[in-house]
């Protein structure tokens, strides 16, 4: 999750961003949890089979310091976290709250000035290597991030018109023992953001991985302060070479760095050509909550169709999945009285379930910076032409069937504790096409074709705006993942719709990692990030506070839209900064008013397929897993 405790993941493939019953103001409704998980004693040991989530995707780096591109739930809460646990663990069973039990951190203590915070280390809380937890191995981390800022997904860059700083920028000391670390920040912040974002992103790392090639030539990376003199240089040869390690599928399960782990779990393979894996128990894990499975196999399917012909087989064919996901087309209707009810594989075993409700917001990216078409995307006509355009709630009673929840604005509804202002609230998206024309006509583009063509170039309130000439079309490209029929089907009423508003899309299915690996900001040193359009490769899924610093303020390490607004910045930098709700109002209404590069998509729940005779709680609100938690019951 990226320095606000943030995730960027697969939307409406898989739900992008944290359970009530009941109806929101857009007639679609939020599922229940499901009742059919059994509360039978456990089971110890046996082999479990669970696909991976979603179809066409897997996990592409096992270090736990990513850039953008390698920051996703694939590689985080469905793999990494498995194996090493950051400072604070948020989410689990879908609670907004910190959940002390599950990481290596104690909860903390502020100094009476409200600057220092203290982390004690868990006295029992120790590497697979017998070494423990220290406040050393938290400062390795923050070293890492000081150091390679630009390699970090988790980094915003300080705001000097805001007056805010972020993490690492806004530490001015650490103190380090074994037992703690105290850091001591330029300025008071919301406490709760500085525990459950900030610190929710950093992960200990043993001094081992403190190494600059494979022979094990220590580095001096976890030695430093902040303000050493050399941690550039100390640090850079480390991160090249740990960089190169972390993203080498082929040696995920081999290299002997990665079998070194805190968490309850370590990896036993990885098949590099089709990205399934196994874990097993770390025999050596001195955390709470140890595993019960004797190992935990996830398998990859290309496509929807192929995991459906796996679960129809049975729960109890050879090699069955435990835990699997209904494709679209197959799922049951959404019964929020009786998840049971129309379940198409009661006769194979399997119970419907409901997937992780996340703390998320959905949407499709488009970029200001494309070469084509970023002009286009900067009107606030147009983005609001397009979110208008977009029938959310049609999506989630049509192809998927009532599982799901729109998004309406920045700041996530649900679940319930986030903070929503009047002003948000007023302004939630909405499908208004007739809006969305007469928006289009308003200012100067004639729509007698599709695409509209501009025939009143210029600047002002009844022109087409700054960068786009008489004659430009209004068209773009969306990317978006293959091998999901209800997004095909979503799209392809998206597409018509925008097309009455005079707005042509070209629709292109690519596969998510191909997709990530396009998402890259529009800059001289990547050029590809000037070339794409629009994807719909995921939204966000927040942590505990659900600001957009790393997302969405100017330079942030997840801001690959080209999108820059100081007052944006400055509303950010107050919910940093204040845990007063004003904060947030402020930010939401200022949010709601301008345009954002973000077009609101509804959040998908995925109906889970689970095995009888199987426990499976355990998720998290950030589209993670918790197999610990996971049991036979006969």
């Amino acid at each position: 999750m990226a320095i606000a405790g943030v995730l960027a993941v697969l939307a409406s493939a898989a739900a992008c961003g944290s359970s009530k019953k009941s109806s929101n103001g857009n007639g679609a409704t939020n599922p229940v949890t499901s009742a059919s998980s059994s509360s039978a004693p456990a089971k110890q040991g046996g082999v479990a089979h669970v696909a991976e989530w979603p179809a066409g995707s897997s996990p592409d780096a096992i270090w736990p310091f990513m850039s953008s591109e390698q920051l996703s739930t694939q590689n985080a809460g469905q793999f990494q976290y498995y194996f090493y646990r950051p400072l604070y663990f948020v989410g689990l069973n879908d609670k907004l709250a910190v959940n002390y039990d599950m990481g290596p951190a104690e909860k903390p203590t502020w100094s009476a000035d409200g600057l220092t915070i203290t982390v004690p280390l868990k006295s029992t809380w120790n590497w697979s290597n017998g070494e423990k937890v220290t406040g050393q191995d938290v400062q390795f981390w923050l070293n890492m991030m000081k150091a390679e800022e630009k390699n970090s997904g988790y980094y915003s860059p300080p705001n000097a018109a805001a007056a805010v700083n972020y993490l690492p920028d806004n530490v001015k000391s650490t103190t380090v023992s074994d037992s703690s670390i105290s850091i001591t920040f330029d300025q008071q912040y919301n406490q709760n953001y500085i525990v459950g974002n900030a610190l929710q992103t950093v992960t200990p790392m043993p001094l081992a991985w403190d190494v600059t090639d494979g022979n094990g030539t220590k580095g001096k990376c976890s030695t430093d302060t902040l303000t050493s003199p050399t941690l550039q240089a100390d640090c850079d040869a480390v991160w090249k070479y740990m960089n190169a390690a972390g993203k080498d599928v082929k040696t995920f399960a081999s290299n002997p760095l990665w079998k070194i782990v805190d968490g309850p779990w370590v990896l036993k393979d990885f098949n590099a050509t089709s990205g399934g894996f196994s874990i097993v128990p770390n025999t050596k894990f001195t955390g709470e909550h140890k595993p019960v499975l004797d190992e935990v196999d996830f398998v990859p399917f290309q496509s929807q169709d192929a995991e459906w012909t796996a679960l129809k087989a049975g729960s109890t064919a050879a090699n069955s999945l435990q835990i699997g996901v209904f494709p679209n087309a197959d799922s049951p209707q959404y019964n929020g009285d009786n998840l049971q009810a129309g379940n198409p594989l009661l006769s194979a075993g399997y119970d419907v379930e409901k997937g992780p409700l996340l703390d998320s917001i959905g949407y499709y990216q488009v970029n200001f910076g494309s070469k084509n078409h970023g002009n286009l995307f900067k009107q606030p006509y147009f983005t609001k032409a397009l979110q208008d355009d977009m029938d959310q709630t049609g999506a989630i009673k049509g192809p998927y069937k009532g599982w799901g929840y729109p998004t309406t604005g920045i700041v996530p509804g649900y679940p319930d504790g986030n903070v929503l202002s009047p002003a948000a609230k007023a302004a939630a998206a909405t499908f208004n096409p007739t809006e969305a024309k007469s928006l289009m006509q308003a200012h100067g583009w004639d729509l007698s074709t599709t695409p509209a063509t501009c025939k009143t170039p210029g600047t002002g309130d009844n022109q087409c705006g700054a960068g786009i000439n008489a004659g430009d079309k209004a068209e773009f490209t969306l990317e978006y993942p293959s091998a999901h029929s209800a997004m095909d089907t979503m799209l392809a009423s998206y597409k018509q719709t925008a097309a009455q508003s005079g707005i042509g899309i070209t629709l292109t299915t690519k596969t998510q990692n191909t997709l990530g690996g396009e998402l890259v900001g529009c800059d001289p040193s990547t050029p590809a990030g000037c070339q794409w359009d629009a994807i719909l490769y995921g939204g966000w899924v927040f942590s505990l506070n659900p600001t957009a610093d790393s997302l969405l303020t100017t330079g942030a390490g997840s801001n690959i839209f080209g999108f820059s607004d100081p007052k944006f910045d400055a509303a950010v930098a107050k919910t940093i900064k204040s845990s007063d709700p004003q904060a947030w109002y402020d930010y939401e209404a200022y949010a709601s008013s301008i345009s954002l590069p973000l077009i609101f998509m509804n959040n998908d729940i995925w109906p889970f397929a689970v095995a009888k005779n199987f426990h499976d709680s355990g998720q998290d609100a950030f589209q993670g897993f918790e197999p610990e938690f996971w049991y036979y019951t006969q």
